[in-house]
């Protein structure tokens, strides 16, 4: 999800026009405000809450009180992606700021989500637990996600496995929802786990692309 780059011609503020230039042309006035690729910090943003959410509901780790200790981290890592989002929009890089502006959100409404069931308010999305509205987020998550899918093809593998993986447990966590099915948000939890394992190597290729100015 690198920066698109311009090929039109233009002058610089300040820069005399050469002497040859014809009488009629206009000086363009254009502001450089250079970032760094916030593609990388994006997905580095998804992979942390994508693992850590993942093998919770795989039942690696935790017991209900789990709960209290995974929404700062949810809310903390939304905020950011959301950032990453906005710098990408700033960057014109429509595929990356639609992938973290959603689930920069989507961050956010499960760390709010996990606030209240840490408090008994809502019920934990484990053992069995159904719920027609989060089933409802997740539905809508995963139609959002295939949509970035299929434009990921024309960007790299690793964003296709991240944007493959992510909409498949997207589906498998709605299905849980819907009907309370406990193997199936396992399920799902392995393979939110694997999209946030594709996420980090995505990330961490770019980040090696750019600092050492070649394909990794």
């Amino acid at each position: 999800m690198a920066t698109p780059t311009s090929t039109t011609s233009v002058y610089i503020k300040d820069t005399a026009l050469p002497a040859a230039a014809p009488t009629n042309t206009v000086e363009t006035a254009i502001f450089l405000s250079p970032i760094a690729a916030p593609g990388i910090l994006g997905f580095y943003s998804f992979a942390v809450p994508a693992v850590i959410l993942g093998v919770r509901w795989a039942q690696w780790y935790g017991t209900a009180a789990t709960a209290i200790y995974l929404w700062p981290m949810l809310l903390a890592f939304g905020i950011v992606q959301l950032l990453c989002a906005l710098f990408s929009y700033h960057a014109r890089d429509n595929l990356a700021t639609v992938f973290h502006g959603i689930w920069g959100s989507a961050w956010l409404a499960l760390g709010i989500y996990y606030l209240y069931a840490s408090y008994g308010v809502l019920p934990i999305l484990l053992d069995g637990a159904k719920s027609d509205e989060v089933g409802i987020w997740f539905a809508l998550l995963a139609a959002i996600t295939f949509g970035a899918l299929l434009a990921s093809f024309a960007q790299s593998l690793g964003t296709v496995l991240t944007t493959l993986f992510t909409t498949t447990a997207c589906i498998l966590a709605s299905i849980a929802m819907f009907h309370g099915a406990y193997r199936v948000l396992q399920g799902a939890g392995w393979v939110l786990f694997f999209a946030g394992i594709f996420a980090f190597y995505t990330a961490s290729a770019w980040l090696l692309e750019y600092q050492y100015m070649r394909p990794i």
